[in-house]
């Protein structure tokens, strides 16, 4: 494992996880694409910057209290593009009382030249809140 990949993806980690908004749009290219259910988006870094507070809010209201950088693998592809594979543990708990862990995994290529890592495709292969939703109520 690459220690620049470990250590950006630990730095996304925690930026994530403080709500670091400026310093987690720093990590992402000016335009980046995000591959979904629905298919593929551009996604412009200050729309993402504006959409960043409210997901925040979304995941705390359910009750997110950490998520953890569990593995990662990366591919290289090029001299400036890795495909980094990852795993993430995030923890939730409900009413207080009980604590849920969720394993969700996410595939990125970033962009390693001009001095500065920067993620520049984004494919989550789960949605938690999702998978959340669907424990609480039984489906």
């Amino acid at each position: 494992m690459s220690s620049v990949m470990e250590s950006f993806f630990k730095d996304f980690e925690q930026n994530s996880s403080l709500g670091e908004t400026g310093a987690l749009v720093s990590q992402f290219g000016d335009v980046f694409l995000v591959a979904g259910p629905q298919g593929v988006q551009v996604v412009p870094a200050n729309a993402f910057a504006l959409a960043l507070p409210a997901r925040k809010k979304q995941f705390d209201a359910m009750g997110c209290q950490s998520t953890e950088l569990v593995s990662l693998r990366e591919t290289p592809m090029s001299d400036h593009y890795i495909v980094v594979e990852t795993e993430w543990q995030m923890t939730f708990t409900h009413g207080g009382k009980s604590t849920e862990k969720i394993l969700v995994a996410s595939t990125f290529i970033v962009y390693t030249g001009g001095g500065q890592a920067k993620i520049v495709f984004y494919l989550p292969h789960h949605d938690p809140l999702t998978i959340l939703r669907n424990r609480r109520t039984g489906v």
